[in-house]
């Protein structure tokens, strides 16, 4: 019962905010609904056993309404209800339009997130997949910035297809289960697919969640949605919807079609890597901060798929961990750019500089949020990029070379682009620039902290993530009996 409650607390307050008008009662009654589920969901690590909830729903296809979680579920949802309360406060002191339409299209979207992430089969699974589409399709139409409209009919494209992809792959799944045909994943789990089958069924699975994280080549409607979107929108895309594509490729691919896993894994971790290289070099070339941090989210999310597709320990623990910490450092970072475009009115790196010089207390922060973002020993980055690329070195030492490119090129994009923004002479116009102000302090503080705490003392979150491994070498034992048999 209380992972219904956790997934009725948004959807429900979703709706009660569009009965009020005051924009500060709105606000506030969001944020406690946020900050209520992320306390609920920090009950479930202390839980004595597992909670589940199930219902009959739709029966000639046999379906339940079956929510449940297991390490990979719990990780994702502490992810999402950690970071809803700051996307939430961003807006706070903040002149918005129609501001109970916004806050309502919030919740709805932490809704569905939570139900992608505890539906227990393939057809609910997708029904949460695509709510999620839905309520941040409008954030972006309504409140995105200039050529909102050409980007967001883009970005709907693109994940819309995506969708009927993985539809397809579902619906051919649900009428391999024998019998009675059912969408429970734990029986999309058992099916013996043929080999062939899974070799072209991969891709049809793996695309979806592909345009989703997104992963290159599928990546050209990121740089200008994120661009585009307004603060709150970027936040909730960077932050949690990326994830939504690496949860998917970890609870469909490996336990579902393992032999198409093996023969596209060596493709799929080059794909990845030339996502990081291309994107950390585009990342150096732009002159839009916010751009550069577009790109620079895509380049930490592939090198998390290269880790995925290693199937090794080192390497699902490090993405894990890495999805926790890209999760929070992209919030404070896509924040950070917002403080700076409100008191500059600018995020053209060419006309920024010496912004320290009336802002210190921002320059510290921001240059915090960057030594997380480039993963410097004590920042939970470095943990998770560590694991990572020492699960990249167990199966290839270039794979490691290449995976270990961006701690190098990030460090080289992101120190750049703050001696831009931060240092030097002040330049003109911005004589007026102010500090930064008490809610900033009430969003950055926290999360710097746990960008910092996670890296200074990581043994609690190893020890919530070894269940996460647990569950996923569980997913992985198919692909470990295809090894063997090959083997032999």
């Amino acid at each position: 019962m209380i992972l219904l409650i956790i997934l009725l607390i948004p959807f429900v307050t979703g709706f009660l905010l569009l009965l009020f008008r005051n924009a500060s009662t709105l606000k506030s009654v969001a944020l406690v609904a946020a900050l209520a589920n992320l306390l609920i969901t920090l009950s479930l690590f202390f839980a004595a056993s597992a909670s589940n909830y199930s219902i009959d729903w739709i029966d000639f296809l046999g379906t339940k309404f079956a929510l449940g979680y297991d390490g990979i579920s719990l990780i994702m949802l502490l992810l999402t209800n950690l970071l809803f309360p700051f996307i939430i406060l961003a807006g706070f002191k903040r002149e918005q339009q129609q501001v109970s339409v916004l806050y309502a299209l919030i919740l709805f979207t932490q809704s569905a997130l939570i139900g992608v992430f505890l539906a227990q089969n393939a057809f609910l699974f997708y029904v949460f997949w695509e709510l999620a589409l839905i309520p941040i399709y409008f954030i972006l139409l309504l409140w995105g910035g200039e050529g909102r409209r050409a980007i967001t009919f883009k970005f709907f494209i693109y994940t819309l297809t995506g969708s009927l992809f993985l539809l397809f792959g579902i619906i051919y799944l649900y009428h391999l289960t024998p019998g009675v045909h059912t969408t429970d994943f734990s029986a999309f789990n058992q099916l013996k697919i043929p080999v062939q089958s899974q070799i072209w069924l991969f891709w049809i699975l793996f695309v979806a969640f592909a345009i989703k994280m997104p992963l290159f080549p599928f990546h050209t409607w990121q740089p200008s949605t994120y661009t585009m979107a307004p603060t709150q929108g970027v936040m909730i895309l960077a932050g949690v919807m990326t994830k939504m594509g690496v949860y998917g490729a970890l609870r469909f691919l490996f336990p579902v079609v393992p032999q198409g896993v093996l023969y596209w894994q060596n493709t799929v971790i080059v794909l990845s890597l030339i996502g990081v290289i291309y994107a950390s070099v585009i990342a150096f070339r732009q002159t839009d901060l916010k751009k550069l941090i577009a790109f620079s989210s895509m380049a930490h999310i592939s090198l998390i798929v290269a880790a995925m597709f290693v199937l090794n320990y080192y390497a699902l623990q490090g993405l894990l961990i890495q999805a926790l910490s890209h999760g929070v450092t992209i919030v404070a970072l896509f924040y950070m750019v917002s403080l700076i475009e409100e008191r500059t009115g600018t995020l053209d790196l060419s006309l920024m500089g010496g912004i320290k010089l009336k802002a210190p207390n921002m320059a510290i922060l921001l240059l915090l949020v960057v030594l997380g973002s480039i993963a410097l020993p004590l920042t939970a980055g470095f943990v998770g990029e560590f694991l990572m690329i020492t699960g990249l070195f167990e199966q290839s030492i270039w794979f490691a070379v290449f995976g270990g490119m961006t701690m190098i090129l990030g460090a080289i994009y992101m120190l750049y682009a703050y001696q831009r923004v931060m240092l030097g002479e002040l330049k003109a116009g911005y004589e007026t620039v102010t500090d930064v102000h008490t809610l900033d302090y009430l969003i950055l503080v926290p999360l710097i902290l746990l960008i910092f705490g996670i890296g200074i003392y990581p043994q609690p979150v190893f020890n919530i993530v070894e269940a996460a491994v647990s569950a996923m070498q569980k997913l992985l034992i198919p692909v470990s009996d295809v090894v063997t048999t090959l083997a032999h």
